[in-house]
């Protein structure tokens, strides 16, 4: 075996082997803390204090700036890169997304 066919060879071995499902996996949009206002006429500000994903949705959970000890969940439903609306989780996506967000906050 001459020396090229042994370097073939070894860089062969060397090869790495990717799974694109598992660049398929959704990444949460927000990563750092913003302020987000919510509602219309009267707005009413929020921090982002988490953005996970569950089950292929965007959940946020946010904190009033005047109530530091309550913390919302909510589905956020991003179109074209921006924030369009929020909307209220069901008692069972609830009750699962406050056990993920409580352990990954504290």
């Amino acid at each position: 075996m001459s020396r090229k066919q042994h370097f073939f060879i070894n860089e062969r071995n060397k090869c790495k082997f990717y799974y694109f499902a598992d660049y398929k996996i959704p990444m949460p949009f927000f990563l750092d803390t913003i302020k987000i206002s919510i509602g219309n006429p009267i707005n009413e500000s929020y921090y982002l204090v988490k953005n996970i994903v569950h089950k292929g949705k965007q959940i946020l959970a946010l904190k009033r700036e005047e109530d530091q000890n309550t913390i919302i969940l909510v589905e956020a439903n991003i179109v074209g890169g921006q924030l369009k609306y929020i909307s209220m989780l069901s008692d069972e996506e609830l009750t699962e997304v406050s056990k993920i967000v409580e352990s990954s906050i504290h």
